[in-house]
């Protein structure tokens, strides 16, 4: 019934709070001396009253507010008179004294158990913030009662209401309870190893003067520090005049007090205990694999004191990130609603069959289908990677596991934390189709490893033979429904053929991994050089094949000086115009026209279909080749540059491993196996183009066929819209016919999206166009115009306009409106059942990690905290809040 540090400590025994306590204290981290009293001790203190507590627990109304709190109080009345029977409290006085001789004073915490681990307080799905109750500074003989009453607060009306709104039971509930020295730390913090708000990951510390009750209930004012990767602090420093400590009169027991003058606009930590507390909770993330929720108190030795530490609760249905990282290279800044539709269908399809080609059944591809059809999202005007998408997609890839680390840093390059898949299971049937699933997985790799030459090639040739006749073909003069219909066939076909460039990548990926391992296993440690010159050589890629044979007309026209005097005299489009009415030599314009129809999809954001490509300008191919005629260079020089940087390379490697050939060997393989891979990589790129090229010519082809039948304005104008909108239009499949009134407001919404900061990567919790951080949407604060603005720490993102409602006190008379805003000074979990009812919340206390942050984020409600005078709002107003921002908009007072 009783365990120490120097036990296990499970958490289907203590609870996750004292497990994860125990797990600390193994790893070093100073933590206060403890002892817990277990679930078991729980369950026979309250035998006698059992199956009455069952029976409440079963009539209660969760709906019915007042019926909540009355079964409630006579659940808390029946534990707590249910007094530690003679056996269990001899066990509790002697391990007080074993712990704490003497008159020490100590913290009594608890920690609710369920009977499924899962739905236990701080476990990795739900916190339960601030609904168990805890006790600080209690005597010797003060601790008895403190037990009873943490066994009793399980039962409390807001944790009742919570597991109701959670759709968790409140039956077969148990608490463990901490006994643990009381530290007198002078301040304290709570520390998120991720922003609490957007999952980004800093850390993001609330420190405050005194004890951790004044910081996490909200009852003291804290000052924020935010600490990036690179160590960078930034602080927001407010004015503490309060704060909780010993009650020295008393000598136990909490008093606020005054803080001292000349600490109350001195941040209470500098900007190296910042730096240094972000590492310690970086070192405790390691340790738990998960961001953290950490609560600490710094002695005034400076010695930091864990009391807690508990999983940053991720919301997988609500919480989204968005990474442009790597997508931005293939579709850099805004670009239109046409070019994104074609994006993300391509996205889909070529996810689908790779997803196929890894083994993945039918009957999951089925389910996946709106998975892979979102795996990209449209904001403000740019392209970005739903990574939530992407996780949720590629999870079903046994061996993604195995690679995960390696494609958040190639692929997509994330600084914020998501939720990830859950664990294999842990039955041994479950443990046993995860290894049938992980096998077979195996046994497709590496065949789709033995096959990816063979297939690649099979790819290629299919490919061709389908675009061949539509290079440059469609026109304004084939009827729409058949352009449509090609379009369709076209990318129907390349449905089948397009999985094996992932394919291809996911082993580029295996192989950059193995190659970096072996070079750092054999001691070299600084190998980009030597990378980039290991990579020459071999298949020449198709971006360099591209070019080479633009400098090969260039050399045609160096050798030939008359032809040089026509080619580089005048404007590139007059040079154009000669060779395209045939008045150069019909050999080089066969030449010439040959580049175009094979390369002229190629062009600057050649994915971007808004954007003219060598087929489309042609002129700039003519630029192109006289800047080569002039710079003298030749394909023999260029491709001598490239074996003499092999040749520095392998020179490089064997003085770097002149002892090791083995390792020299295994690194040539695996150089010439990276290179087959890249060879394959460009080439599918190019192949891409390719297909995104021949959608650009269909799509300005209706385009200008819609603009001679009067429909647009321009037949640029039809990149304004997007796919489903063009052809539903032509095909009767879409739902409106004002494509006019379209374009012209997506033309307003990209020239506002042009201007506005763009970000690389940034998170979402609520509907997504009013929660994109503020500074993605605008550089601008809000309109003072528009009434006057407050300014918090936004906690909760999402933008709603409602009604302020000024409580003081939480009540069952102080009832909301459907569009209340509710302004308090602070919260508690008493408030639960209001902030549950409003709109919006506004409080003039608290920090990003207190109560009301925590609720808010939590149940998806826009919340705002440390907003000065937020209590002289009129109740009544007509506010706009913004909980990304902070930014509190009075747009109408009340009388």
């Amino acid at each position: 019934m009783i365990e120490t540090l120097d036990d296990p400590m499970a958490p289907e025994h203590v609870g996750w709070k004292f497990a994860r306590l125990k797990s600390l204290y193994g790893a070093g981290v100073t933590v206060p001396p403890l002892f817990c009293l277990t679930g078991e001790a729980f369950h026979r203190a309250v035998a006698p009253v059992a199956d009455r507590i069952a029976e409440l627990l079963r009539e209660v109304n969760p709906d019915d507010w007042q019926d909540v709190c009355r079964v409630s109080a006579e659940v808390r009345r029946l534990v707590e008179e249910t007094a530690l029977d003679t056996s269990l409290h001899e066990a509790l006085t002697a391990a007080v004294d074993r712990q704490f001789p003497g008159d020490e004073l100590v913290a009594v915490r608890s920690s609710v158990l369920a009977e499924r681990l899962e739905h236990a307080e701080d476990s990795g799905a739900h916190a339960f913030a601030g609904m168990s109750d805890s006790f600080l500074y209690v005597p010797r003989d003060g601790i008895p009662a403190a037990v009873a009453r943490c066994w009793s607060s399980a039962f409390s009306p807001e944790g009742l209401l919570y597991r109701h709104r959670l759709g968790l039971s409140a039956q077969g509930l148990a608490v463990a309870v901490g006994v643990q020295r009381m530290v007198l730390g002078e301040r304290s913090l709570v520390l998120f190893t991720c922003d609490p708000a957007t999952y980004e990951r800093r850390t993001v510390i609330s420190a405050g003067w005194g004890i951790g009750e004044g910081v996490v209930q909200e009852k003291t004012a804290t000052d924020h520090f935010f600490v990036d990767r690179a160590g960078t602090v930034d602080r927001v420093v407010t004015g503490k005049t309060t704060m909780l400590t010993l009650d020295t009169g008393q000598g136990h027991g909490l008093r606020e007090a005054d803080v001292p003058e000349a600490l109350r606009h001195v941040p209470v930590l500098s900007d190296a205990e910042a730096v240094e507390l972000a590492g310690l909770g970086r070192r405790i993330e390691e340790l738990f694999g998960a961001p953290q929720d950490i609560e600490a108190t710094l002695t005034p030795d400076g010695r930091v004191h864990v009391v807690q530490s508990r999983p940053v609760v991720l919301e997988p249905g609500r919480h989204r990130v968005w990474s442009n990282a790597n997508v931005a290279e293939s579709f850099p800044g805004t670009t239109t609603p046409m070019t994104y539709s074609v994006a993300r269908r391509f996205y889909g399809l070529l996810n689908h069959d790779y997803l196929r080609r890894c083994g993945v059944s039918e009957r999951e591809l089925h389910g996946l289908r709106e998975t892979t059809g979102r795996l990209l999202g449209y904001v403000d005007g740019r392209i970005y990677h739903s990574i939530t998408s992407f996780t949720k997609m590629l999870a079903v890839l046994p061996l993604f596991e195995g690679l995960r680390r390696d494609w958040e840093r190639l692929v997509a390059e994330l600084d914020t934390a998501y939720a990830e898949p859950a664990p294999p299971p842990a039955t041994p049937l479950g443990r046993a189709r995860h290894h049938a699933r992980l096998a077979r997985s195996w046994g497709r790799a590496a065949r789709n490893l033995a096959t990816l030459v063979p297939d690649f090639t099979a790819f290629d040739r299919d490919w061709n033979r389908i675009v061949r006749e539509r290079r440059g073909a469609a026109s304004a003069d084939q009827h729409p429904l058949v352009l449509v219909a090609d379009f369709r066939e076209v990318w129907r076909r390349a449905g089948d053929l397009w999985g094996v460039t992932l394919v291809n990548y996911q082993f580029m990926v295996v192989c950059h991994k193995l190659i970096e391992q072996v070079l750092e296993r054999n001691g070299v440690r600084e190998y980009a050089t030597l990378f980039s010159q290991l990579l020459c050589g071999g298949r020449q890629l198709k971006g360099a094949e591209i070019a080479l044979e633009a400098v090969r007309l260039a050399e045609r026209v160096r050798r030939d000086p008359e032809l040089s005097a026509r080619f580089t005299t005048g404007g590139a489009r007059e040079v154009w115009a000669e060779l395209d009415a045939g008045r150069f030599p019909a050999a080089f314009t066969a030449e010439f026209r040959a580049h175009l129809r094979r390369y002229g999809d190629r062009g600057i954001e050649e994915l971007k279909l808004e954007r003219p490509n060598l087929r489309d300008t042609p002129w700039h191919l003519v630029e192109l080749v006289r800047q080569y005629v002039a710079s003298g260079m030749t394909v023999v020089e260029l491709e001598g540059a490239e074996r003499r940087n092999r040749a520095e390379g392998e020179a490089e490697l064997r003085r770097l491993l002149p002892d090791r050939p083995a390792a020299r060997a295994l690194l040539r393989l695996l150089f010439a196996r990276l290179r087959t891979h890249l060879y394959h990589r460009e080439a599918g790129r190019y192949l891409r183009s390719e297909l995104f090229g021949y959608s650009k010519q269909v799509i300005l082809a209706l385009g200008t066929q819609l603009h001679q039948r009067g429909v647009l304005a321009d037949p640029q104008d039809v990149f304004l819209l997007d796919l489903d909108e063009l052809f539903g239009f032509v095909d009767g499949s879409g739902s409106t016919y004002d494509l006019a009134g379209l374009v012209e407001v997506r033309r307003r919404d990209l020239e506002r999206a042009t201007r506005l900061e763009p970000l690389r990567e940034f998170a979402t919790a609520d509907v997504v166009a009013l929660s994109v951080p503020h500074h993605a949407r605008s550089v601008d604060a809000p309109d003072n115009d528009a009434g006057t603005v407050l300014k918090g720490l936004g906690s909760c993102p999402g933008r709603v306009r409602g009604r302020a409602r000024v409580v003081l006190s939480p009540s069952l008379d102080a009832a909301l409106e459907p569009d209340s805003i509710l302004i308090a000074r602070e919260t508690d979990p008493g408030w639960l059942y209001l902030m549950l009812a409003s709109r919006g919340i506004v409080v003039e206390r608290g920090s990003m990690l207190s109560h009301t942050a925590i609720t808010g984020r939590k149940f998806g409600i826009p919340t705002i905290v440390g907003v000065p005078g937020a209590m002289d709002i009129v109740d009544g107003s007509l506010l706009e809040i913004d909980g990304a921002t902070g930014h509190v908009t009075v747009i109408q007072d009340a009388a």
